[in-house]
């Protein structure tokens, strides 16, 4: 969502970022619950989840706080450059195979696993307190890579665990003014009904169309997120004065 703000909106990327997390909230809610029942076996494991939750909220309050202490472009190319890596790795996946099309649904993890899982969660809500990107785009590679959750368990098990992350990192962008309520309300109309979609597609369709997809909007997105310098506008400041340089 934040790409698709800063492209077509042009809002600027703190307000972006505040804006989607508060949006993502019923969108993630619907696809959560597709995930839970609609096939069968829950596509979700809520340990998982629950674990990963305990560090992404601490992180999601840092990363809010810390993305006003960044510079716009460095959270434009920190955007990009996530998206990108993500983005090539499930592209790579698709074309020449790999974790994102494997996994299994029986994975055992111990205590040891779930604390790795719960520093990954820190790191993630940091990464989405700063970027205003949700999580799953990182939560859904980290499961898979990391932890052998087959993919369709990864992408449910993301959109519970995101839930409290987004609630903490959009509560904390709206107190320092970076949420348009209006906005994230019209996003929110528009996107449940796309997560019904989505979510019902997401377990129908071959993992490997999924993957692929995903992977080229995310390559995408990270080409237009890319901060440009802005055109430089000659400027004159009256009668046989000199020209000045600005930025339009």
């Amino acid at each position: 969502m934040v790409p698709l703000q800063v492209m077509w909106s042009k809002a600027d990327q703190r307000r972006a970022s505040g804006t989607s997390l508060a949006a993502i909230l019923p969108i993630a809610l619907v696809g959560a619950a597709i995930y839970y029942v609609g096939r069968g076996k829950p596509q979700v494991d809520l340990a998982v989840a629950f674990f990963l939750v305990l560090g992404s909220a601490v992180g999601a309050f840092a990363g809010a706080h810390a993305s006003r202490q960044v510079p716009e472009s460095a959270l434009k190319i920190l955007v990009t450059v996530l998206l990108a890596v993500v983005g090539l790795k499930e592209l790579h996946d698709v074309v020449l195979g790999g974790s994102a099309l494997a996994g299994s649904e029986d994975g055992t993890l111990d205590l040891a696993h779930y604390l790795l899982i719960t520093v990954c969660g820190l790191a993630i809500g940091i990464l989405s307190g700063i970027t205003g990107v949700g999580g799953g785009v990182f939560i859904v590679p980290t499961l898979v890579l990391g932890f052998g959750l087959v993919q369709r368990v990864a992408q449910g098990t993301s959109l519970v665990a995101i839930l409290p992350t987004a609630a903490v990192g959009a509560i904390t962008h709206y107190r320092h003014g970076n949420v348009d309520v209006r906005a994230a309300g019209w996003i929110a109309v528009a996107g449940v009904p796309a997560a019904l979609i989505g979510a019902a597609l997401a377990l129908s369709l071959p993992v490997r169309v999924l993957a692929g997809l995903f992977g080229l909007f995310l390559i995408y997105a990270a080409i237009r997120t890319w901060p440009r310098r802005k055109p430089l506008a000659l400027v004159q400041s009256g009668p046989g004065q000199s020209m000045e340089v600005k930025e339009s």
